[in-house]
């Protein structure tokens, strides 16, 4: 979330663009942390100023944030009302930093669990110049940063919140809790919003999140930021959902940039993840009509010409490529099985990938921490060519032995 208009693609033309929105208001917290919750902010990087050239591109992990500013400028754009961005964000930290205790302790949480970097993100950073470093791998300890970089800002009323943050979770205790600790820090937030600013803001605020891009080339990877991304929806693969009511998303999984001069964890592709998150925030948040989401399926089913995978007749499918899907064989072991025909509802596998005998137990999409080339994920809809989230679901059977998947999860489309 820290990473600025001024390193992204298109920076200079971003930069230059800012000026013709002066009705954007923006502000950027200081980074700095406090075993204690503070009641007024320490310090900022940026004061209230104006949208411009200047107030938007002053440099790396400064200010303005990339991926605020493009959902702003968006919804900007969208409804043409004055806006105010708050930027509070520092690089490399886990969800438990920005967590109050009574939300990690719901989640059986302690201070004295480790948050395990991802190892490429830490090869990384010994590269870093040391006076950059800090920006880039903030405190890990419980609430060090709800104390000092949220808490503050309880008494002002706002409208929602955005989050782009997951890779500092990626590994061990973390990861694992993840599909607690994010849904709750969520509904702690509104909570504590709500009541500090005597009910001017939302006990139900909307809630935006950008599901993790890929990290660095591993199509093998099928744990770490898979989990994560899975973790990021309470574990259904789709939001808003029971678990996570007011919640939007922008799928960012095919928007690898392995050679970032950033790092492969910091991809530059951020108008792709604004525009992506200004439209499902602008169905979510905003009730505008429309497909705000990528294709996710409904149901699959045995064929004699293989697994169908069915999308149902809320998107029409762009098929990019034939990789992706996979199927577990027996309960024991994952294997490829690439498109071999699609309709504009539906995909069908290549059939007889396990081995005689073998049932199909699992099917999984896009299951990898890197799983395609920039833009070229198999499974797209076509309207705004938003990508397919990941998903990941097992079998039931019919009275004939034949496996067959059921979907919970709610259409992406807001009429």
């Amino acid at each position: 979330m820290q990473m600025t208009v001024f390193q992204i693609d298109g920076a200079a033309e971003e930069i230059a663009d800012a000026n013709n929105y002066p009705n954007i208001r923006v502000m950027t917290v200081n980074d700095n942390e406090s075993p204690t919750p503070l009641n007024n902010l320490i310090a900022l990087s940026e004061s209230w100023s104006r949208a411009s050239s200047a107030s938007i591109g002053h440099g790396a992990w400064s200010y303005f944030s990339a991926v605020c500013w493009l959902f702003g400028k968006a919804i900007f754009k969208a409804r043409h009302i004055p806006i105010g961005l708050v930027d509070t964000d520092w690089g490399g930290t886990p969800v438990k930093a920005w967590s109050s205790p009574e939300a990690l302790a719901h989640c059986g949480v302690h201070h004295d669990e480790p948050s395990d970097q991802p190892e490429s993100y830490t090869e990384y950073l010994k590269h870093v110049p040391l006076e950059d470093r800090h920006r880039l791998e903030g405190p890990g300890n419980s609430s060090v940063l709800w104390n000092s970089m949220v808490h503050p800002l309880l008494g002002m009323t706002i409208y929602g919140a955005i989050w782009y943050q997951g890779e500092g979770d990626s590994g061990g205790v973390a990861r694992d809790k993840y599909n607690c600790t994010f849904p709750t820090m969520i509904k702690d937030w509104r909570s504590n919003w709500n009541r500090a600013s005597n009910g001017q803001t939302s006990a139900t605020f909307p809630f935006g999140f950008v599901q993790l891009a890929p990290n660095h080339p591993s199509p093998g990877s099928t744990s770490g930021f898979t989990d994560i991304r899975w973790h990021q929806t309470a574990d259904r693969g789709y939001v808003p959902n029971p678990d996570m009511p007011n919640v939007f998303m922008a799928v960012a999984l095919d928007l690898p940039d392995f050679n970032s001069t950033y790092g492969s964890v910091h991809p530059r592709y951020k108008r792709d993840v604004g525009a992506r998150l200004a439209l499902s925030g602008l169905a979510v948040a905003y009730h505008q009509s429309g497909i705000f989401q990528g294709p996710l399926p409904t149901g699959s089913h045995a064929s004699a010409s293989g697994l169908i995978v069915d999308y149902g007749n809320t998107w029409k499918l762009s098929v990019v490529i034939n990789d992706g899907f996979e199927v577990q064989c027996a309960h024991l072991r994952w294997v490829a099985d690439p498109i071999v025909a699609h309709t504009n509802t539906t995909v069908t596998l290549k059939p007889n990938v396990c081995h005689a005998g073998e049932k199909i137990t699992g099917l999984r999409y896009a299951w990898s921490e890197s799983p395609c080339a920039l833009h070229r994920c198999a499974i797209y809809e076509t309207s705004h060519n938003l990508p397919g989230p990941p998903f990941i679901s097992y079998a039931d059977f019919d009275p004939k032995g034949e496996p067959y998947f059921t979907f919970d999860h709610q259409t992406h489309i807001r009429n």
